[in-house]
């Protein structure tokens, strides 16, 4: 079917034959459930160990830069801690996604799932403040979800048909983001409820990681993609099949200066809310998780406007989408509320650009080595995210604010304005009485 850009009829490039999709009428029945459940403890746990950090860091320090400070390198680490291994692994877990069924590999990393958030639940009733083993555990969360990864994608051309396949991934991200909002989320709530029972916490997750598992069992069984080649077989593989295709390698560009930016706006936004709105743990993850209302949103929008092809036409709008409700974050500092409907507009802007992206980077990889070129660009964008995680953390301990760098200031710096004395530089300073 020809490639469209809104209306524009472009020439398709031949891709390589690939098994028949799946008869069953409902093959995304039991990814869906199972990625729900995966990414829910990705992003609950994630969340979680920030809080943690953030709490023992922040228990003596009163409002201000400092605490802003100390919040955000604490949200770069769990961030970083989960990334990096992420991004080590990835090229192995294209290896497993092109010589193993992805089902088998589906089915495992659920299984290891529920495993680590056995192990979280072990580590946070030794150590209820977090600590290292509460980290490794969130490490070797950022390997489950890199092998998970190209399987989880890679699959999805295998069970459906070409003209399915937009609206497929449409359904997988709102599944994927409702899940990130409702992990989000129920973090905070689940360690607040926890009390000073904190390991209560990620045993609500182990029973979850359980669920997902004996979903992923309705997975169609698929064979693997192909019988031969190693590891270095697979990264040659990867880099010829984008050196061959411009649009392939337009769109994995795309995704990683895309994810690069949302990397540092999700980070900032939980320090917004603590240190800036200065919510509760309960309160503060919900900004985050209101990103993931306007993405599955903005999915289901893609879903409705995509229709039977793959429109990146799509994606100059959602750019300026976010480029202007940033501006607006930055410069007006709104309230809880205004926030709340910034992060929605957000949400659907971000859908825009990454469902397309990742619907043509599906399409265009040839079946061989789709495993490969997903891993590929899996490193690719999460070495942008890693790079947007210190960047967070870099900025804030130069001394700028999270408001700042959302977007560049209107006015001068507090220590700029006239008639202000030494005195007056803090934050919570009310210079007016004090000048």
């Amino acid at each position: 079917m020809p490639f469209t850009d809104s209306g524009t009829q472009v020439q398709e490039v031949p891709i390589d034959s690939q098994p028949a999709p799946s008869p069953d009428r409902l093959p995304l029945r039991g990814l869906l459930i199972a990625q729900f459940c995966g990414a829910f403890n990705d992003n609950a746990w994630k969340f979680m160990v920030a809080l943690l950090g953030i709490r023992a860091a922040t228990a003596t320090l009163a409002p201000g830069q400092h605490l802003e400070t100390a919040s955000q390198t604490q949200t770069t680490l769990a961030m970083v801690v989960f990334t990096l291994p992420l991004v080590l692994t990835s090229f192995v877990a294209g290896f497993c996604a092109d010589r193993i069924s992805k089902r088998s590999v589906i089915l495992t990393m659920k299984a290891v799932e529920v495993l680590l958030m056995a192990a979280a639940t072990l580590a946070l009733l030794a150590n209820p403040t977090g600590g290292h083993w509460a980290l490794i555990v969130l490490a070797c969360m950022g390997v489950h979800s890199a092998i998970f990864s190209p399987a989880k994608y890679g699959i999805l051309p295998e069970l459906l048909r070409h003209e399915q396949l937009a609206r497929g991934n449409s359904v997988l991200e709102l599944f994927t983001f409702l899940a990130i909002l409702t992990g989000t989320t129920a973090g905070g709530f689940l360690l607040a409820g926890a009390g000073t029972q904190p390991w209560l916490a990620p045993f609500a997750l182990t029973l979850l990681a359980l669920g997902g598992f004996a979903a992923a069992w309705a997975v169609p069984p698929v064979p693997p993609a192909r019988a031969v080649g190693g590891l270095f077989d697979t990264l040659r593989g990867a880099f010829s099949a984008l050196q061959a295709d411009r649009l392939l390698r337009l769109a994995i560009t795309g995704a990683v200066f895309f994810w690069t930016i949302a990397s540092l706006v999700v980070q900032n936004v939980l320090v917004y809310a603590k240190a800036v709105l200065n919510l509760s743990d309960a309160l503060a993850t919900v900004p985050s998780a209101l990103i993931s209302v306007g993405i599955g949103m903005g999915a289901l929008v893609v879903g409705r406007l995509s229709r039977s092809r793959v429109e990146y036409g799509l994606v100059p709008m959602g750019a300026a989408g976010v480029a202007t409700f940033l501006l607006i974050l930055g410069w007006w500092t709104p309230p809880f509320g205004g926030t709340l409907a910034l992060m929605i507009a957000l949400g659907m802007s971000s859908a825009l650009i990454f469902i397309p992206i990742n619907a043509l980077v599906q399409w265009r990889a040839p079946h061989d080595r789709r495993g490969s070129v997903i891993a590929l660009e899996t490193i690719c964008v999460f070495t942008g995210i890693l790079l947007g995680s210190l960047s967070g953390g870099v900025l804030a301990n130069a001394g700028l604010s999270t408001v700042g760098i959302s977007s560049p200031p209107l006015s001068p710096p507090q220590s700029e304005r006239p008639g202000r004395c030494g005195s007056c530089l803090k934050r919570s300073c009310d210079w007016s009485s004090c000048c």
